[in-house]
């Protein structure tokens, strides 16, 4: 989890505190422990489940998950589509994933994405680099971890 994140679940807490501070002499709590009590229970649960959620991260999902020879494609028409790639790749041997690499709320293509291949598919498709595909020349390279 992000410190971002972590930030934002912490101004939410606060937020929700404060409005059960705000929201108690409305109630007919005025003074009342109860909804100090609660205000607090929400802050404090906030903050909990924010620390949960840190150490404990989601794991992906595994048909996200690429382990064979992975190829970065780059450099890729923002309007190509995983079909057309693959079409291409398979020329070169057995294409087992695709993905392209999108962001923001409408999944707008960010242009390169990752090829999973088997092993000798991989080796040779690498002579796509530098290739023309739909106007664009490609860049394709071994893939490298996200830990190095």
């Amino acid at each position: 989890m992000r410190v971002t994140c972590f930030l934002k679940l912490l101004a939410a807490g606060l937020v929700f505190s404060l409005i059960g501070y705000v929201v108690q002499p409305f109630l007919g709590m005025g003074g009342s422990p109860v909804a100090s009590t609660f205000a607090t229970g929400l802050l404090l649960g906030t903050l909990l489940g924010g620390v949960l959620v840190a150490l404990n991260p989601r794991k992906q999902d595994e048909e996200n998950k690429l382990d064979g020879h992975v190829l970065y494609v780059g450099n890729v028409p923002f309007n190509a589509r995983e079909d057309e790639l693959q079409r291409l790749f398979e020329a070169y041997g057995e294409v087992k994933a695709i993905r392209l690499v999108t962001s923001g709320p409408k999944q707008r293509p960010k242009g390169y994405g990752f090829v999973e291949m088997d092993a000798a598919g991989a080796e040779a498709a690498i002579a796509l680099n530098g290739k023309e595909f739909a106007g664009r020349k490609l860049r394709v390279n071994p893939a490298k971890n996200r830990d190095s």
